[in-house]
C-alpha cells in the first residue's frame, strides 16, 4: 500500500482492490483501505468522492481493453489541462473542480455504456444506427463523445449522434439545451442540427437553447467562431460573446453582443439565472428543471419579468416565495402540480 501515498481521482477508480472495497464485495478490501485511509488522512477526501463514482456506475461484466481505457485518460486529462489554463476568477475555481468531475464521470458512464440505446435515426436511412442520449426532466447530463468532446445536457434534451461518428464527419441531433465544448479538428467540422438551425464549428465552445415548442432559440458563443445557417436565410458567423436570437413565431434573428456569455450555460453548473424574463418563460425552466408541473391560471402574471439567481437544489416553492415578493402571486400544490392565481 506504500505506492498508493501519491493517489488522485483515477488511480482509485483504476485500482481493482478499490473498486472492491467501494463496493463492499471482500472483507479483506474494506479492512485493507479503512487501515490504509486512517494512515493517509490527506487522501480521504478524494478516496471518498471515488467510491461515490463508482457506487454511482454499474459496469457491464465484459471490460474495454486496458489499453483503450488509458487512452480514453490521457485524452480527457489532456482536454482538462487545456481549460486549466484559461483565467479563472477566485470565485469560479470550486465552480471548474465540479465541471472537472462532471467530465470523468461522463468518461466513465461512456466506457459502461449505461443511459445509451441505438436506434434508427431516420427510416429512410437504411441501416444507419445512432445512438442517443435523453436528459428527462429534473435532470443534468454530460457525456464525452468518441472525438473527445463535452457535451452538458440541460433537462428535457435529446442528442442523437451516428455509431460511425468521426470516421467521416462529426455530426449531431440535438432537441433542448445543451453547452458543447467541441475539440478542435480543422478536416472534420463539428456540426450540430437543431429544429431550425445548423451549427458549424472546428473548434469551440458555446450553448444552445432550441425546444421545439418554444417561440425563441437561442445560441451564445464563449470562444471560437461558428456558422449559424436556417434554410435560405444568409449564413451568420458569430464571434465570442455574442448571440443569435432568432424568433421562430416571426421568422426574425438576429446577433447581439452579450457581456457575460457564460449567464446562458450556468445551468450546468446547477445554477438558475434569471435576467428580465417573463415569468411564464421563468415557469417552463421551473418545470423543466424540477420536474413538475406549473398550471398559470392568472394570465396577467405571463408578462410579468423577473431577475434573480437561484441554484438547481433550492426547492420550487422557496423559488416561488422569493418571487412573490416582488410579483403579486398565489399558488396551490396538488401533487406534482403547482396552480398559480
Amino acid at each position: 500500500m506504500k505506492k498508493k501515498s501519491n493517489y488522485q481521482l483515477e488511480d482509485f477508480i483504476s485500482d481493482e482492490s478499490f473498486l472492491s472495497y467501494a463496493k463492499g464485495n471482500n472483507p479483506d478490501n474494506i479492512l485493507l483501505w479503512e487501515t490504509w485511509l486512517a494512515k493517509n488522512p490527506d487522501k480521504f477526501k478524494i478516496a471518498i468522492e471515488a467510491k461515490k463514482v463508482i457506487q454511482h456506475i454499474n459496469f457491464k461484466k465484459k471490460s474495454l481493453p486496458q489499453e483503450i481505457i488509458d487512452n480514453e485518460w490521457l485524452r480527457l486529462t489532456q482536454h482538462l489541462n487545456i481549460k486549466q489554463q484559461r483565467i479563472i476568477p477566485k470565485a469560479q475555481k470550486h465552480k471548474i473542480k465540479i465541471w472537472q468531475y462532471a467530465a470523468v464521470f461522463a468518461l466513465l458512464i461512456s466506457l459502461a455504456g449505461t443511459a445509451l440505446f441505438s436506434n434508427l435515426f431516420f427510416s429512410g436511412n437504411d441501416n444507419i444506427s445512432y445512438t442517443e442520449i435523453i436528459a428527462k426532466k429534473g435532470q443534468i447530463k454530460n457525456i464525452l463523445l468518441p472525438d473527445g468532446t463535452l457535451v452538458f445536457l440541460n433537462s428535457d434534451t435529446k442528442l442523437k449522434y451516428s455509431d460511425n461518428f468521426g470516421s467521416k464527419k462529426r455530426e449531431v441531433f440535438m432537441e433542448g439545451e445543451a453547452y458543447f465544448d467541441v475539440t478542435s479538428d480543422k478536416n472534420k467540422p463539428f456540426i450540430v442540427h437543431t429544429t431550425e438551425n445548423t451549427v458549424k464549428v472546428l473548434g469551440t465552445a458555446f450553448n444552445i437553447s432550441a425546444y421545439p415548442h418554444e417561440k425563441i432559440h437561442q445560441i451564445s458563443l464563449e470562444r471560437g467562431k461558428i456558422n449559424i445557417s436556417r434554410e435560405k436565410d444568409k449564413l451568420l458567423l458569430l464571434n465570442p460573446n455574442e448571440t443569435y436570437l432568432l424568433l421562430c413565431n416571426k421568422n426574425q434573428a438576429k446577433v447581439f453582443k452579450t457581456e457575460n456569455v457564460e449567464i446562458y450555460s450556468s445551468w450546468k453548473d446547477g445554477k438558475i439565472i434569471f435576467r428580465n424574463q417573463r415569468f411564464a418563460d421563468i415557469a417552463k425552466k421551473l418545470e423543466r428543471s424540477h420536474n413538475i408541473v406549473i398550471k398559470l391560471q392568472n394570465k396577467q402574471l405571463e408578462d410579468y419579468r423577473y431577475t434573480g439567481e437561484f441554484i438547481v437544489n433550492d426547492d420550487v416553492i422557496k423559488i416561488l416565495d422569493i418571487i412573490n415578493l416582488t410579483t403579486p402571486l398565489s399558488y396551490n400544490v396538488k401533487n406534482d402540480t403547482i396552480y398559480i392565481k
